[in-house]
C-alpha cells in the first residue's frame, strides 16, 4: 500500500482529540473519540495488507507478528520504563503497588481487562492511574490475534464473500456493544469484543475501496471524494465537540466518529480536505502520534502528583511541551531504529521483546511484593498516605434466600437479632457503614445495608450512566416493604452529584445526567427538579408504610485525593490550604434546603455531616494529622469514626421509639 499522509494527517487528528480531552484543552469534551478513530485507521491499514497478501499467497502469521512487535514493543516498553522509575522515585506505597499491578498488565496487553475489573474510566480515581491509557493497546493486540487467522481461513474465499463475514462480525459486534453501553457500561467501554466493530469497519473499507477503486475514477470520483471528506471531518468534529465523559459509549455514540473516519479514508486524498490536513507540520504529528499517545498520559498523570492537583494554565503547556520532546525523542530513537530489518533480525527481536516483558513483570512483583517500598519515604509520610487504602468490606450476616435480588446486601449490628433498620445508599453510605453498625450494637439492633456504587437512593430514578441504578432501588423499595420488622431506613449518597449534574473538582466537567417518568434531564441545570421529585417519591413511599426516615446530608466534596495531597505537602513541608465552606453550600444549594424542607415532616428527620466538618468558614480535610477522607470525597474510616457521635445523636431517638 503507498504511503498516504491523508491517513498520516487523520492520526494527528485523533491524537490531539484525545490530548485536548485528557489536558482540558479547548472544551473537546467528546475528545476520546479519538481512540475509535485509531481503530478505524488500524482496521483499514492492517486488513489492506493482509489482504493483498493472501491474495498474493504471501500471507504469513510469524511476519505479521514482527510486524506487530516492531510497531507496538519499542515505543510502549520505553514508556514502562521510564514510567516505572518516575512511579519508584515519586508514587506512594499503595499507587506504586497499583502501578505494578497495571505496569504487568500493558506489558501482556491485558490491561483493558485489568482496568474494567478494577475501576471505570471516569472515576475521578483514572487520573492517578499512569498507565490507564494502555487499556486502547490491548484491544488492539487482542483483535490481532484474532483476525489474521480469520482472514486466513477464509482467504479462499471470493471478495464478496470475505466482505459479507466481516460485515456481519462487524454487526454481531455492534450490537453487543449497544447491548453492553446500556447493562455494563464499563465492560462496553474497555472489553474487547464490544470495539472490534470498529476495526471491521476499517477493514470492510479497505476491501470494499480494493474492490470498487477500478470501476470509479475521473471527474466523478474527486467530487465525491470532496463530499466524503467534508461530510467526514463535519461528523468527527461534531462528535469531539458534543460528546462528553456522561455520554452513553461506544454503542451508538461511536458511529458517527467511525463514520466520519471511514468517510475521509475513502474520500482519498485527493481533495480539499485531505490537501488542507496534510500540511507538514500536522503529517508530522501524525508520523509521532503512537508515540505522542503513549506518553501524554503518564506525563499528566506524574506531574498532577509532583503538583497535588491537576495541572493549570502555563503548567497545561508544559505537560504538552514535554510530551512532544518525549515523542519525537521516541520516535526518532526507540520507533525508527526497530523498523529496520537490518538494525535488528527477527530472532534478537523476539527474545529481546521477551524479555522486556519478563523484566516488567519482576518489576511489578517487587513492588507488590515489597507493599510499594514504603522505605522510600518518612513514616509519616507513608502513614497520611496509607489512608488512601480500601478498607476491607463490613462483614455480612447473609440473607434470606427471598432477599437473594438485592445486590450487596450486608447484615450489619448485632448478630443475633431481626433486622430493624436499614442503611441504604451508595459508595458514601458504604463509607459510614461501620460507625452505624458500631451505634447499632450498641443499641442491641442489627440492620442492613444495601448499597450500590454511584446508585442514589431516589425511586423511580434513573441515572444513565449506571443503567442498573433503577431497578437496584425498586428492588430495594420492595425488600424494605415486604420485611415488617424494618422500622427505620437510614438515607445516604453523594447526592450533591446527582443534583448538580456534574462532577467535581479533578474528576472533571462531565454531565451526570438523570431522569424519570415525567423528564429527561438535558442539561445540568434540569437535574435538580427530578432530584427533588426523587427524594420526595422515596421518602412518600417508606411513609406510607410507617416506616421513620433518617437523612443523612452530603458529605463535602473536597475535589482531590486528600491523602495523596497531605503525604506530597508533608512531604516538602508546606501548608494545608483548606477548601473554604462556601464552595461547600453552592454546590449543595438544591439539597439543604430540600433536605431540611423534609425532615419538618412527620416521621422524617435529618442529620448533617458538614456541621462537623465544616467550621469557621473552611471545611477540614484533617484532624491530628489524619485525614478525614480517603479520596477526593469519600471519608476514610478516621473520617467516618469523627462522625460517630454525631450520627448516634441522631440515630438514637430512632431506636428508642421502637424500643
Amino acid at each position: 500500500m503507498p504511503h498516504r499522509d491523508d491517513i498520516d494527517a487523520l492520526r494527528a487528528v485523533a491524537v490531539s482529540l484525545v490530548i485536548a480531552f485528557h489536558y482540558g484543552i479547548g472544551g473537546i469534551s467528546g475528545g476520546f473519540v479519538g481512540v475509535d478513530i485509531f481503530f478505524v485507521i488500524s482496521g483499514f491499514l492492517i486488513g489492506g495488507i493482509l489482504d493483498r497478501e493472501l491474495a498474493e499467497g504471501r500471507f504469513s502469521l510469524l511476519r505479521f507478528y514482527e510486524r506487530r512487535v516492531r510497531r507496538i514493543f519499542p515505543a510502549l516498553f520505553a514508556m514502562l520504563g521510564l514510567a516505572a522509575v518516575a512511579a519508584s522515585l515519586w508514587l506512594f506505597p499503595a499507587d506504586l503497588q497499583r502501578f505494578g499491578e497495571s505496569a504487568a498488565a500493558a506489558a501482556l496487553f491485558w490491561s483493558n481487562i485489568f482496568f474494567a475489573a478494577t475501576a471505570g474510566y471516569w472515576e475521578a480515581a483514572s487520573s492517578s492511574k499512569p498507565l490507564l491509557h494502555t487499556w486502547s493497546l490491548a484491544v488492539e493486540e487482542q483483535f490481532y490475534l484474532v483476525f489474521p487467522l480469520l482472514l486466513w481461513a477464509i482467504k479462499g474465499w471470493a471478495r464478496r464473500g470475505r466482505l459479507m463475514t466481516l460485515a456481519v462480525m462487524g454487526v454481531v459486534s455492534f450490537a453487543a456493544s449497544v447491548w453492553a453501553v446500556q447493562v455494563t457500561p464499563t465492560a462496553a467501554f474497555y472489553l474487547a469484543p464490544y470495539r472490534f466493530w470498529e476495526f471491521l469497519l476499517g477493514a470492510v473499507c479497505a476491501s470494499g475501496i480494493a474492490a470498487l477503486a477500478p470501476r470509479h475514477d475521473g471527474w466523478g470520483r474527486r467530487y465525491l471524494g470532496e463530499g466524503l471528506a467534508a461530510a467526514g471531518l463535519a461528523l468527527i468534529a461534531y462528535s469531539a465537540l458534543t460528546l462528553s465523559a456522561a455520554s452513553a459509549f461506544p454503542g451508538l455514540g461511536a458511529v458517527l466518529p467511525c463514520l466520519g473516519a471511514v468517510l475521509l479514508i475513502a474520500a482519498g486524498a485527493d481533495n480539499t480536505v485531505s490537501r488542507a490536513l496534510s500540511w507538514k507540520p500536522i503529517v508530522f504529528l501524525g508520523l509521532i502520534s503512537y508515540s505522542l499517545y503513549l506518553w501524554h498520559w503518564p506525563v499528566w498523570v506524574f506531574a498532577s502528583h509532583l503538583l497535588a492537583r491537576a495541572p493549570q494554565g502555563f503548567e497545561i503547556t508544559g505537560c504538552a511541551a514535554l510530551t512532544f520532546t518525549l515523542s519525537v525523542l521516541s520516535w526518532k530513537f526507540v520507533e525508527q531504529p526497530f523498523r529496520c530489518k537490518a538494525a535488528m533480525p527477527r530472532k534478537p527481536l523476539f527474545a529481546l521483546a521477551g524479555a522486556a516483558m519478563a523484566a516488567v513483570c519482576l518489576f511489578a512483583g517487587a513492588a507488590m511484593a515489597t507493599k510499594g517500598l514504603p522505605g522510600r519515604f518518612d513514616a509519616k509520610v507513608v502513614a497520611i498516605a496509607a489512608e488512601e487504602a480500601p478498607r476491607a468490606p463490613e462483614r455480612c450476616f447473609g440473607v434470606a434466600p427471598k432477599d437473594v435480588s438485592v445486590q450487596r446486601l450486608c447484615g450489619i449490628g448485632a448478630e443475633k437479632q431481626a433486622a430493624s433498620f436499614v442503611l441504604w445508599g451508595d459508595s458514601h453510605a458504604e463509607a459510614i457503614l461501620t460507625p452505624v453498625a458500631a451505634i447499632a450494637s450498641r443499641h442491641h439492633r442489627r440492620g442492613l445495608f444495601a448499597g450500590s456504587p454511584s446508585c442514589v437512593p431516589l425511586v423511580g430514578v434513573d441515572r444513565y450512566d449506571v443503567p442498573e441504578c433503577r431497578a437496584f432501588n425498586d428492588r430495594v423499595l420492595a425488600m424494605i416493604l415486604r420485611h415488617k420488622e424494618i422500622t427505620t431506613v437510614i438515607l445516604m449518597a453523594r447526592w450533591g452529584k446527582a443534583a448538580q449534574g456534574t462532577a467535581y473538582g479533578n474528576e472533571g466537567s462531565g454531565f451526570v445526567a438523570i431522569g424519570d417518568d415525567e423528564a429527561h434531564a438535558m442539561k445540568p441545570a434540569d437535574n435538580a427538579a427530578i432530584f427533588a421529585r426523587g427524594l420526595r417519591r422515596t421518602i412518600a413511599a417508606l411513609r406510607a408504610d410507617g416506616r421513620q426516615v433518617l437523612l443523612v446530608g452530603p458529605v463535602p466534596e473536597i475535589g482531590w485525593t486528600v491523602p495523596q495531597v497531605l503525604a506530597r505537602l508533608e512531604l516538602e513541608h508546606k501548608p494545608v490550604v483548606l477548601p473554604p465552606a462556601r464552595q461547600f453550600y453552592q454546590r449543595e444549594a438544591a439539597v439543604l434546603p430540600l433536605f431540611h424542607t423534609m425532615a419538618t415532616k412527620k416521621g422524617v428527620s435529618a442529620v448533617f455531616p458538614h456541621q462537623y466538618l465544616c467550621q469557621g468558614g473552611h471545611c477540614a480535610v484533617r484532624k491530628d494529622g489524619i485525614p478525614l477522607y480517603r479520596d477526593e470525597h469519600h471519608l476514610s474510616a478516621y473520617g467516618a469514626k469523627e462522625l460517630e457521635p454525631l450520627l448516634d445523636r441522631a440515630i438514637d431517638p430512632l431506636f428508642a421509639k421502637v424500643s
